[in-house]
């Protein structure tokens, strides 16, 4: 069989497992409900009284607008654009990544037995097209031999660039690598090719502060400000791995191999990619992981083959057949195989640790192949509570998972969540004492007078210190975007000058 013929048959049957895996979780509906607001006229808004960034992905959030404006359906603008990017990821992959017919089925293979690649090819999330961006940024660097050129430079940084703007901590990846770029000629015009790349991400950096008043969407400041110990993150972020291990043990398998070949018979360059992917790793470590088995995975797992058939020569056919059985054992250990529609898997080690597999929870009423005259997708309590919501008229709702709910609540309800994920006070607030958490799901305890104020438009909060806090924020996210005093506050804020306010509020009610 011809290279062109395998290339053709294995992205038939990727796009065929991509078909019967695919499903969109309740995260993504987060996204979905800034951009229906959006595209009909509320801004770029969760909540259309006030500008809090509630999305990481701002690239993939506008390929969604994009998409949603063209097709007008929330679930198929997502799994259609989850789709038509992993599918480009695969054609990359097959046209590129592999150099003979044997390493494109080893490759193949290795792709469709991770779990983490495959449930995260579609999701609804940004992990697309951060695997696009890598692996043709890895493609490219490892192609480049000797000096770069002026083209070379700005591609490369232009692609490092797009994968910060989809998601700023995938800097870690390219860290390395840009750093060897930057040192290979530090000419000012080359390092002024490399910076010209950041310059999407610089100019959505300042749109950023400017409309809502901060660099970094208000989920990062969800997860950072939860007064939780950090060893216990750590200690929650090997858990991660651990998770992994279970049910999905081909994964991380292939990353290590990955890495130690990398290590061993790697040039200057692969070992520079391995290093990166170490800081990756360390980093989710560092922040605890995550609430979904296998996401933070999926871009380091799709490296790692790229990474493991360079060094196909080094390898020798005998090595790779034996990786290819090993991978294919591991791979058919999972209690989930990645290939099938999955089933929802209660193993007492993932609600232990707090970590679920996400498709497995989600696919039976958010699946692909579920879909039929008489099921409109997705299917889920929390998609009829929004609805019940949207009829009952404008409010102020308080709950858990709001994804699904506030897309279909709409933009009359005013919606936020215990974790903090869509509200600008709660997120600065810490973990409510006495109540258990998962990563990532941190529940603070709405203060005395919040929802009054929320539902009235009047400070209504008890706390003197806690009520002049937040009218800065206030201020910030619901004022007029050109006022002065706005700007003022927005700097004042960033710079922490009312921190004692938030402080002093919590001595009280610590005490």
């Amino acid at each position: 069989m011809g290279r062109k013929y395998s290339i053709i048959l294995l992205f038939l049957v990727f796009l065929t497992v991509l078909l019967r895996t695919a499903w969109i979780g309740d995260d993504a509906y987060i996204t979905m409900r800034s951009v229906d607001n959006w595209v009909n006229g509320y801004g770029l808004t969760w909540n259309p009284a006030e500008r809090v960034q509630t999305f990481t992905h701002p690239l993939w959030m506008l390929l969604l607008a994009g998409a949603y404006f063209v097709v007008g359906n929330a679930y198929f603008s997502l799994i259609g654009l989850s789709l038509l990017v992993s599918l480009a990821v695969m054609l990359a992959f097959l046209i590129w990544g592999a150099q003979n017919e044997f390493d494109l089925a080893l490759g193949g293979l290795l792709l469709i037995l991770s779990n983490a690649f495959i449930d995260y090819s579609t999701s609804g999330l940004e992990n697309p097209i951060s695997h696009l961006l890598a692996l043709l940024f890895v493609l490219y660097f490892l192609k480049s031999n000797g000096a770069m050129n002026a083209r070379k430079i700005f591609l490369l940084g232009l692609l490092a660039g797009l994968a910060v703007l989809n998601r700023m901590d995938s800097i870690l990846l390219y860290l390395p690598a840009l750093l060897y770029i930057f040192w290979q000629d530090r000419t000012p015009k080359n390092v002024g090719r490399l910076l010209m790349g950041f310059i999407p991400f610089t100019l959505w950096s300042l749109f950023s502060l400017f409309y809502y008043g901060f660099v970094f969407p208000n989920t990062y400041y969800a997860k950072l400000n939860t007064s939780i110990p950090h060893g216990t993150l750590v200690q929650q972020g090997v858990l991660y791995f651990f998770n992994s291990i279970l049910l999905d043990p081909i994964t991380l398998f292939i990353i290590a191999s990955s890495l130690l070949a990398a290590f061993l018979w790697g040039d200057s360059r692969q070992k520079l990619i391995g290093a990166g992917m170490i800081l990756y790793l360390g980093y989710v470590v560092y922040i605890g992981g995550d609430l979904m088995s296998g996401r933070f995975f999926s871009i380091c797992f799709l490296l790692a083959v790229v990474l493991l058939l360079r060094h196909s020569d080094a390898l020798g056919w005998r090595r790779k057949f034996l990786l290819g059985l090993v991978a294919l054992f591991l791979g058919l250990m999972s209690p989930s195989l990645a290939f099938n529609p999955p089933v929802h898997l209660d193993l007492e080690i993932a609600n232990r640790s707090g970590i679920s597999d996400e498709q497995g929870f989600y696919y039976g009423g958010s699946g692909l192949l579920r879909w039929g005259r008489y099921h409109k997708l997705p299917e889920h309590e929390w998609v009829s509570e929004g609805i019940n919501l949207r009829k009952q008229g404008p409010q102020v709702y308080v709950g858990k998972g709001i994804g699904y709910l506030g897309f279909y609540a709409g933009p009359q309800v005013h919606v936020i969540d215990y974790f903090a994920l869509s509200d600008t006070l709660l997120a600065r607030l810490p973990l409510q004492q006495g109540i258990k958490w998962d990563i990532g799901h941190i529940r603070r305890a709405i203060p005395d007078g919040y929802l009054e104020t929320l539902e009235t438009g009047t400070n209504k909060i008890a706390d003197p210190n806690l009520a002049v806090y937040y009218e800065k924020f206030s201020m910030v996210t619901r004022g007029n975007l050109w006022s002065w005093e706005r700007i003022q506050a927005i700097f004042d804020l960033n710079i922490g000058k009312y921190d004692a306010l938030l402080d002093a509020y919590l001595r009280e009610v610590n005490q």
